[in-house]
């Protein structure tokens, strides 16, 4: 356990003490939507974590929500916080790149179903963040935008596709983040830069004004410093779409309803043994005995550790069969702007498109069918606990001049594959000062649960996780 360094500056406080700020009169929107864009303006061309800074339309937004405030009509704890998104989520009148430089001019004619949401909760948009080129791939080595880096470690990838909301977050340059999921998008990013963030039930957050990836893996979550944060950002998110095909309806999750619990008896965690094997690949010593020192935290705080094996799923043999429909949706959703801006794409970006391209609609179907195979095992799982537990990622962050471990997703993707909810919440620190993330996977429509365990191991364990330098 570490002492929190950051309690009472600004730039690092959580969404829930921000909005009580507010609500007291101790500071206004202006002053902290001010705060974090002198931050940006002074720390960001370390790390490049933003694509686009917004700040006439973020202060116009903050002094409508002082006036609202002063009025007594405060839209709900959103009001007035200011927050940044990911840079392939519309917002009316902003570019949406996707991070790609084909898209660098394409302004949203509307906002997204999330930035719709946040601006009717009084959110302040700060600016749209930094990403791996059309969210394909988990390092945000962006050619186009440049490299985005990870506050904790000079060169070391803040992990990705939404690298730059990890990044920005880490650093105290928003208050809290969206990002997208597709395999792992939003929780590799939380692990790696020590933050909280939370993939949703699939269906539960609409992805319309998103820019896909693969359609039936998509997901927007939040990222923020807290569980509590995540909880109260999910409420605002949360619900049908009828514009969305992928929407479902579901009861909403109540931030009024999110409490850290003080126990966890009676709820059953699944612990998984042997983690080389499940993650194809050995386990980096310091995140092994963590998530050890996790499990026996969890247990003392009353919850019952049941080992499970997933048996029947190998990530190694499922993966890339979701690489074939990721690469094959990047196929028809480019197809135009491919044909009209070759140059504004990578190479690698190029030949994934033309791999999805070239296979077969048997080869597809197969793949489709590989990955449905996932949810029968998923709901033997949760037959017998009610929650997994798992290391976030396989290894904490590391130097852009290594290569990306294709075992990096090892343990995020199948909460994708079966449109669970995960959070990742920090685990502590490696040796080398390096943060680590602990996953909390629970079945699909039972988020609450999910943030609810992962706020009692954050409440009981106390990680703080400030970079040097800002």
């Amino acid at each position: 356990m570490n002492a929190d360094p950051h309690k009472n500056d600004l730039a690092f406080q959580t969404v829930t003490e921000i909005d009580a700020l507010l609500a007291g009169g101790a500071i206004t929107s202006r002053t902290v939507t001010e705060h974090y864009l002198q931050r940006i303006a002074t720390h960001d061309r370390k790390i490049n974590s933003f694509i686009t800074v917004m700040p006439n339309q973020a202060l116009a937004a903050a002094n409508a929500s002082d006036q609202r405030r002063k009025a007594g009509r405060a839209h709900g704890p959103l009001d007035g916080i200011p927050i940044a998104l990911k840079d392939n989520i519309d917002v009316a009148g902003v570019a949406t790149t996707a991070g790609i430089e084909a898209r660098r001019g394409h302004i949203a004619s509307s906002d997204s179903a999330v930035a719709a949401k946040l601006k009717a909760a009084g959110a302040v948009i700060l600016g749209k963040l930094n990403m791996h080129e059309g969210a394909h791939g988990a390092t945000t080595a962006n050619e186009a935008y440049g490299y985005c880096y990870n506050p904790h470690r000079e060169g070391y990838t803040p992990g990705g596709s939404s690298g730059g909301s990890g990044a920005a977050l880490a650093a105290g340059l928003c208050a809290a983040a969206l990002g997208t999921d597709t395999l792992g998008s939003i929780r590799i990013p939380a692990s790696f830069c020590g933050i909280a963030g939370l993939k949703p039930t699939h269906g539960l957050v609409s992805t319309r004004g998103v820019v896909p990836l693969a359609w039936s893996l998509d997901h927007v979550g939040p990222m923020a410093r807290s569980v509590a944060d995540l909880a109260l950002i999910l409420e605002v998110l949360a619900g049908p779409d009828t514009a969305d095909p992928f929407s479902r309806s579901s009861p909403k999750p109540s931030a009024a309803v999110f409490t850290t619990p003080k126990s966890l008896r009676g709820v059953r965690l699944g612990r998984l043994r042997d983690l080389d094997t499940f993650a194809a690949s050995p386990l980096h010593a310091d995140i092994a005995a963590c998530y050890e020192a996790a499990l026996t935290q969890l247990s003392k705080l009353g919850a019952t550790i049941v080992d499970v094996k997933l048996a029947g799923y190998q990530h190694n043999q499922i993966r890339p069969k979701a690489m074939l429909v990721i690469e094959a949706d990047l196929a028809v959703y480019y197809a135009k702007l491919l044909e009209e801006k070759p140059t504004g794409f990578s190479q690698i970006f190029r030949e994934g498109v033309a791999f999805g391209q070239q296979q077969s609609a048997p080869k597809l179907a197969a793949a489709f069918e590989a990955i449905r195979s996932v949810q029968p095992i998923a709901n033997v799982l949760f037959a017998e606990v009610d929650a997994l537990v798992t290391p976030t990622t396989p290894c904490p962050a590391f130097s852009f001049q290594q290569a990306m471990p294709k075992t990096l997703t090892a343990f995020t993707a199948i909460a994708n594959y079966v449109g669970a909810p995960a959070v990742s919440v920090p685990m502590g620190l490696t040796k080398d000062n390096l943060p680590m993330g602990l996953q909390i996977t629970a079945r699909p429509w039972d988020d609450l649960t999910a943030l609810q365990i992962a706020a009692a191991y954050e409440q009981a364990a106390r990680w703080a996780m400030k970079p040097a330098g800002f």
